[in-house]
């Protein structure tokens, strides 16, 4: 037991090296994408469009999607809970961002809020200092900020990005034991968040557009108090919205 500090740091350095190699690959391959397909994309806007727009191109959406969890265990006093689940869910958000003209409105920014809640739960299993369990609900408000890259196609746009932020989370109604030590009530922590995304747009009208997206979003949630929970939160992101174009 007087080890799970150490460990627990060994944990969180490995998890924050994986998120960052993750981050580092997809920005290779959209640097790539861009450095390739760039020119041919100007070229082609040039060719169809005899009186191309010169501002940026801005938008803003809002979506629903569903969250489908992995099932990574709740961590309590520094022991993994075995056999956590984390039930699928629903939640929504919105988002705004744009795409610079001197891009060729292939690259551009995206800024986007969003929240989400989970039912978390440990059943009883034998631990080193007795029986533990847990569980709560998980809630949480996100907002990201992320490097997006687009085929600036007249109506059908795919896009992908990748972005970080700050996820605030709450888990309510928590239950926690580990031995004769037991922590309840509502537990708030902030944490550094990470994503990765693909979709797409389809224009509607010259303004109006829907769309549909994929997300793998991650976050490690740490919440103090007496047994110190904690949770690798992770999550693949399914939604569908609409929005508007100017």
């Amino acid at each position: 037991m007087m080890c799970w500090p150490h460990c627990t740091s060994i944990f969180d350095r490995a998890a924050a090296l994986r998120a960052v190699i993750r981050l580092a690959s997809v920005s290779l391959v959209a640097a790539v994408w861009f450095a390739v397909l760039m020119p041919q994309v100007q070229e082609s806007r040039a060719a169809d469009d005899p009186s191309p727009r010169t501002g940026p191109e801005i938008y803003g959406g809002v979506y629903v999607f569903g969250s489908l969890a992995q099932n990574r265990n709740l961590n309590v006093g520094g022991e993994a809970l075995p056999s956590t689940t984390i039930k699928n869910a629903a939640g929504g958000g919105f988002k705004a961002g744009v795409f610079p003209a001197f891009t060729g409105y292939v690259v551009g920014i995206e800024a986007e809020s969003f929240g989400l809640g989970h039912e978390v739960k440990a059943p009883a299993s034998m631990g080193a200092s007795g029986m533990q369990s847990g569980h709560g609900t998980l809630l949480a408000w996100t907002t990201m900020v992320s490097l997006i890259i687009q085929y600036p196609g007249k109506l059908v746009k795919p896009y992908g990005g990748v972005g970080a932020g700050w996820s605030s989370s709450y888990l309510v109604n928590a239950d926690l034991t580990k031995g004769a030590v037991t922590q309840t009530g509502t537990l708030r922590d902030t944490s550094l968040a990470f994503q990765y995304f693909a979709g797409v747009r389809m224009l509607v009208t010259e303004q109006v557009f829907v769309f549909g997206e994929y997300k793998y979003f991650a976050s490690r949630y740490q919440w103090s108090g007496s047994l110190e929970p904690s949770l690798d939160f992770r999550t693949h992101i399914v939604a569908i919205g609409v929005g508007l174009s100017f």
